[in-house]
């Protein structure tokens, strides 16, 4: 009885020593889930956030795309203008060599009166090739023509008196007289520039 008594004892002695060992792993492993756990949740989110900056990239390239496209076709338009400018001063230089021509039988009225039709002949020739556009309406445009900033409450809409485009207050806030009004009028920038040009090369 003796000898079976410290039989069960050690039986029992190792079956609870295999318990304790049993739960010590347990736990164990159940560290090691729960961190790598945590592990899985710190990399899902930063998983979430990639994806969140990889389509605000891709919202980011497919504007740029956009106003890449919308510079190379402004840029199109104004080498069609500078085009059309270029022959216009081709044109214009035929006539001042015809002029000059009939100058000399016309000196009874002037050269100053000469001159001054001259001039302006070539401004209401530079202003009618500009006017290549109808008189834009208020509601057909949203953002002004130069600049390309919306127009609000603050940024008001102005027409160029010459090309009949609408500009904001700081692309328009040149004046220039024009054949077609008795006062100096609002332009925008690219008529103005193109319009003094025009008189200085017929001063030169």
């Amino acid at each position: 009885l003796q000898k079976s008594e410290k039989a069960r004892e050690a039986a029992e002695e190792n079956c609870n020593k295999m318990k304790m060992e049993h739960a010590a792993k347990m736990g164990a492993l159940q560290q090691q889930f729960e961190k790598l756990n945590k592990t899985c949740t710190v990399l899902e989110n930063d998983l979430k956030s990639e994806r969140e900056k990889h389509e605000s990239l891709q919202d980011k390239l497919h504007k740029e795309k956009e106003t890449a496209t919308s510079l190379k076709n402004e840029l199109h338009q104004f080498s069609m203008l500078q085009k059309n400018f270029d022959n216009l001063q081709l044109e214009k230089k035929q006539l001042q060599r015809l002029c000059a021509e009939q100058e000399q039988a016309l000196q009874e009225m002037g050269q100053h009166l000469s001159q001054s039709k001259l001039k302006m002949e070539d401004i209401k020739e530079v202003n009618k090739a500009l006017k290549g556009h109808a008189w834009l309406k208020d509601d057909e445009a949203a953002e002004c023509k130069q600049c390309n900033k919306e127009f609000s409450i603050s940024r008001r809409k102005h027409h160029c008196r010459n090309c009949g485009h609408i500009f904001c207050n700081s692309c328009s806030s040149n004046e220039l007289s024009l054949p077609s009004y008795p006062k100096p009028v609002r332009v925008c920038d690219t008529c103005h520039n193109l319009l003094l040009q025009r008189c200085s090369s017929n001063s030169s």
